[in-house]
């Protein structure tokens, strides 16, 4: 088996060694050819060693990892990009896929079963463009390899990597069928793929694809010259000549997306949200109006009905700032009455929903301010719910969640279902008196706040805050005070050693425990013996 070279690329020091010992990176075929921490150290390394796959952070000083994918694809240096992104980064990494990047991972929610997901795709992908490479070309092929070249030359165009003048020079040897003259650029994308993806293996996917495009094809009116890109199995860009009149004609476009959803629903079970743009000069406009029909979808995140959006100029304007909209005496207030089964948390949700429909704010402010909310939700309860039917988290469901209406119903629901599993699961001993037996029975072996938790079947963050309100003391306060207090005991016994009393109460590394035992009771074990 040949092996995948891989580059690493974070700013942070722990995160690089995390990700390489996550997984036996030969066993998936793989081998780490170097790290970098930062874009320009990166694009150095992988100039010299030409990396099948770089996996790299977005935020990191220097250059960051979307600078670094547009250097790299400007470079030409070839392979795939994976990208490393948190929650609130969601936005970043949407555009690094849009520039080319085959996946990404987000950190805090990273196991080792996702990233070997990722790897396995990243080497379907691999194996594909090596036979694609190949100089035999199987019986059957050219149409599709001058489909797979007239596809990334658009989306070259849309990223900005290529200019009208490029696709005019091959309009003739890829079959483009538009002209340079004015265009309209439509974005469609299909409603919660996440979900519709576990239905697919990696060749259904392709299915699929060939699906939507096929329909695509056939659907709409002969008389427009049309061009379909696949952007990735969830998002497909339709171009459409304007004809003579050079303008869009909202009431021929409307027609066409409704044969467009009902086609997919009635075939494939499908619905599709779609964005247009306003009218393309021509090619050189393409980057520009990709840009209009992705706000314009972004519109259908606040909007409820047809599932088609127009480029709309002022109301993309309206929705350019990041407000925050849940200061810290609200945060508060709502962690109150969450804990308290108040209808105040509820109520205020309901008008926070309200209140960003009313002024306006962009996707991403809406999906972060839910973000919190969650883990403000996530503090107050001892368990949390399984993953729904669809086998997601409920920080999946937010980070796939298309609507505003879809976030608010989530985070409603999560925190109404938190309150009914504890209401059914009230023990007749709280939470904290049962980890303090615990730690009683276990202080001499390598416990932490989380395998207590996960003992007890409690969540880690309740559990921190209520052993703290009835104890007086964090939970690494008192196993510390405990084990000392046994070691003081053992201490008296002088046929004890020290480096025996420090692993009978959970100390490993003898001149750790000394440090320690000094620190807390002012003396070493040595001179409290006597």
């Amino acid at each position: 088996m040949n092996m995948l070279g891989v580059l690493i690329v974070d700013d942070e020091l722990l995160m690089r060694i995390g990700l390489k010992s996550i997984i036996q990176w030969e066993e998936e075929g793989f081998t780490i050819l170097g790290e970098a921490a930062n874009g320009r150290e990166a694009l150095e390394l992988a100039g010299t060693h030409k990396p099948d796959l770089i996996i790299t952070d977005i935020k990191m000083p220097v250059m960051d990892g979307l600078e670094l994918i547009r250097e790299a694809r400007r470079m030409d240096l070839g392979g795939q990009f994976v990208i490393l992104s948190c929650l609130e980064e969601f936005h970043y990494a949407q555009e690094a896929l849009r520039l080319g990047a085959a996946d990404y991972l987000i950190k805090s929610d990273m196991k080792p079963s996702q990233l070997q997901q990722v790897l396995d795709r990243v080497r379907k992908r691999a194996s594909r463009h090596s036979r694609a490479g190949s100089d035999e070309m199987p019986p059957g092929s050219y149409k599709e390899s001058i489909g797979y070249l007239k596809e990334t030359l658009f989306k070259e165009m849309i990223s900005g990597f290529k200019t009208a003048g490029d696709v005019l020079a091959n309009r003739e040897s890829l079959r483009i069928r538009l002209t340079d003259e004015p265009m309209v650029l439509m974005k469609l994308r299909i409603n919660h793929f996440e979900q519709q993806r576990r239905k697919y293996v990696e060749q259904d996917e392709k299915l699929l694809r060939y699906s939507v495009a096929n329909i695509l094809e056939e659907i709409l009116p002969r008389k427009r010259a049309k061009e379909i890109i696949v952007m990735n199995s969830a998002e497909y860009v339709l171009l459409l000549d304007l004809g003579p009149e050079g303008r869009i004609v909202c009431a021929e476009i409307e027609r066409a997306a409704a044969k467009i959803q009902a086609a997919m629903k009635d075939f494939l079970k499908l619905t599709l949200s779609i964005g247009v743009s306003g009218p393309a000069p021509g090619f050189g406009g393409l980057k520009r109006a990709y840009q209009e029909a992705d706000m314009a979808l972004d519109e259908l995140f606040f909007a409820s009905g047809s599932g088609l959006s127009f480029y709309d100029k002022a109301r993309s304007r309206q929705r350019s700032g990041d407000r925050v909209f849940i200061d810290r005496s609200a945060m508060r207030k709502f962690r109150q009455d969450t804990e308290s089964g108040s209808e105040g948390a509820i109520d205020f949700l309901n008008s926070l929903k309200d209140t960003m429909l009313l002024e306006g704010c962009t996707k991403q402010a809406a999906r972060s301010t839910y973000i919190r909310l969650l883990g403000a939700i996530l503090s107050c309860f001892p368990a949390l719910p399984e993953p729904n039917e669809a086998g997601l988290t409920v920080y999946e469901s937010i980070l796939h969640e298309e609507s505003l209406e879809g976030l608010h119903r989530t985070v409603a629901g999560y925190l109404e279902q938190c309150r009914t599993q504890m209401s059914e699961g009230e023990s007749s001993r709280s939470y904290a008196e049962q980890a303090s037996e615990l730690i009683m029975q276990l202080y001499a072996e390598d416990i932490s706040l989380q395998s207590v938790a996960d003992r007890i079947n409690v969540n880690a963050s309740y559990l921190s805050r209520v052993f703290k309100q009835e104890t007086g003391e964090n939970f690494v306060s008192f196993l510390t005070r405990l084990r000392m207090e046994k070691a003081r005991h053992m201490l008296k016994d002088k046929n004890v050693k020290v480096y025996e009393v420090a692993e009978r109460v959970g100390y490993p590394n003898t001149a750790y425990f000394s440090k320690l035992f000094k620190k807390l009771s002012g003396m070493s074990p040595e001179e409290y013996r006597g």
